[in-house]
Order: C-alpha cells, then structure tokens, then sequence
C-alpha cells in the first residue's frame, strides 16, 4: 500500500465521492455539481463527450512512444514499426529514470477539466475545508487490453509495450499528484485507477496470470504520497485486487456487493491491515430512476451489516468507508447525472447520522 501512515490516521467515516467521468459537453456546468455534492472531495471531471482526445485511453496516451493519434479516424494505437521508435524509446526511460515528471503531463486538450475546472474548483471550496482532493487514471489492465499496436494487437501482450505502458502511467499518476497538490495545497491524494477491464481476467480475452496482474497494479502505484485506489465497475476476482497493494477498492456494490461479500476472509484482511473500501451503491444506470435515499441506505447497510463479524466490527467497516456512485455517469443524460451525485450525497449524509459518525 502506498502511504501507511496516511491510512494510520484518515478515517473517511462514509464520505462521498465520485467516479471521474460527467455526461456535460464544457467544464462550467460540473463545478458547482461537484461542490455541492462533495463537500470533502472534490475532483476533477472528465468529460468524455466534449471530444474524442478526452476518452479514457487517449487522454493519457500521449507521449507514449509509438503512439498513432488519427482524430478523424477516432483512433489510437501505438506503431512500434515507426522510424523513430528507438529514440522515442530511449528518450522515454530518460525522462522516467529522472523523474522528470514534466515529461508526462497531460496535455490541455485532452484534459479540460483538469486544467481548467480544477483551479476554479480550488475557489469553489475556499470556504468547504475539503479533507482530501481526487485524480483518476486509466489503469494498466485495461489501458493494456484497450490499446492495441498496428496490427490490433493488445500492447499488454507485447514486453517492450506492456512495460512502457505501466511506468507511463505511473508517471502521468504522478505528475497528476503534482497538479492536485499545486491547486489544494496541504490537502493528501487520492488517485483512482478505473479498471474495468478487470471483469475480464480469468476469461479468453484476457490471458494476463495473477501474478502479473498483481505485478502492474502494484508498479502503477509506486512513488504516489497520497492513496492510491482500484475502481472496477463489474465482477471480478476480488481476491485478486485484495491482494494487491492499493490502499483502496472501489466496486459497484448496487450490482455486485454479494459478490464481494462472498469473499469474507479476504475482506477482512485488508481491511485489518488499513485498507479502505468505496461502495459504489448509488446506480449510474436507469436504475437510477427508481431508487432513493431510504432504499440505497436499506441496500448498503444490509451489505455492511453481513461484512461485519468478530474479526471486522461494523464501527470498522464504516469508519473506513466511503460511499459512491457505481461508475462514472458520463454514459448518463444531465439530468441523470445530476440525481446521482445528489443521491450520493444524501447517502453520505444519511449514514453518518445514523451511525453517529
């Protein structure tokens, strides 16, 4: 896990956050969405419908060595068979072995809401005290099996690629750190990495052995202060992510919280040794449509309530909970978006009254 003794001492007690993605074309909208629906951790939105340069695998591809962009064609690839690419690649592990986190900025273009919704964020919650500040990062299983070569390939398969892949994005975690700090100073990190690729492990598609899976998750985390979290919005082998060395896991608990539940023994570990768990209760679906307050609380407490036992007392369980939506809710209409994050919020508020917490 990435900072031990953050996790010593910051409990969120059921605070809300959010997923990274929002539904609204431009920055302005989502601000003030953000600000009044949490309080404590604010983030910075991606807006995958404002452009193609914003989805989740092109916004932190760039500088990758290799890397194809054909915005008309809306795709990206990487072409290992480009002239170049040797020197790509040794510039590449010079700006990593330097930690020259400049090198792995993201660009303006590809990150609206960074650039431009984080600072006016910042002037937002001048008067919240916020407690921590969030980033998102595609993480490696799936940008490694979203992003193919030329030939359509997954990079992951290929060493040279997989390699680079995994130290490119810790270092764009990084530098991102960097960013958050610079508009919430003396706040701690929290920064996701969204897999929801990981519903394939285990399957035909993905022939990725546990142990290497374990392998890039844990490298993808290296160097960060703050927390470092796992979101995977379907099933998986959560023993799996369990055994990894994120200090937080984030699941769609509306789906998929019986799922987890069934792995008791592994839950309790990592959570005795200072893990964090984000239930991702509060449905970014049409599901939405039908659910309130009282019966996310009546869904997630049932679940809270089945985790607790001798080993992991409920006052545990929830003082090292947070409470989310289910996904991103950029797939979601506006008005859609808008109740999750308000839901969201009401749960959080909810949970701590009930629970005095």
């Amino acid at each position: 896990m990435s900072n031990s003794s953050l996790r010593k001492t910051f409990l969120p007690r059921c605070m809300a956050i959010a997923i990274g993605s929002l539904p609204q074309p431009e920055v302005a909208p989502t601000l003030d969405l953000i600000a009044d629906c949490l309080p404590e951790v604010p983030f910075w939105p991606q807006l995958p419908n404002r452009s193609f340069l914003e989805g989740m695998y092109v916004q932190y591809g760039e500088g990758l060595p290799g890397a194809v962009l054909d915005e008309e064609g809306e795709r990206f690839y990487l072409d290992p068979g480009q002239a170049d690419f040797a020197d790509q690649l040794t510039a590449f592990y010079e700006a990593v072995m330097a930690v020259d986190l400049d090198y792995f900025a993201i660009g303006q273009e590809r990150a609206s809401g960074l650039w431009e919704g984080l600072p006016a964020l910042a002037e937002r919650y001048l008067g919240k005290a916020p407690i921590m500040v969030k980033g998102q990062v595609t993480g490696p299983i799936s940008f490694g099996l979203g992003v193919t070569d030329k030939e359509k390939k997954s990079i992951i398969y290929d060493p040279t690629l997989a390699d680079v892949m995994v130290k490119h994005l810790n270092m764009k975690a990084r530098w991102q750190e960097a960013f958050l700090k610079r508009c919430f100073p003396g706040l701690p990190t929290l920064t996701f990495f969204d897999e929801p690729y990981m519903v394939s492990f285990g399957t035909a598609f993905c022939t990725l052995s546990r142990e290497q899976v374990k392998d890039l998750l844990n490298e993808v985390c290296a160097g960060l202060d703050g927390l470092a979290g796992v979101h995977c919005c379907g099933n998986t082998d959560w023993s799996l992510l369990l055994d990894t060395g994120v200090d937080l896991l984030n699941f769609d608990a509306y789906e998929y919280g019986e799922n987890l539940l069934l792995y008791q023994d592994e839950l309790e570990k990592f959570l005795g040794d200072g893990g964090y768990l984000a239930w991702g209760v509060v449905p970014t679906s049409e599901a939405i449509d039908n659910e309130d307050v009282d019966s996310l609380f009546a869904r997630l407490t049932a679940q809270m309530e089945h985790l607790s036992s001798a080993k992991i007392a409920l006052k545990i369980i929830l003082e090292r909970s947070f409470v989310s939506p289910s996904c991103g809710a950029g797939s979601l209409t506006p008005a859609r978006a808008v109740r999750v994050f308000e839901l969201t919020k009401e749960l959080s508020e909810r949970l701590r009254k009930h629970y005095k917490l």
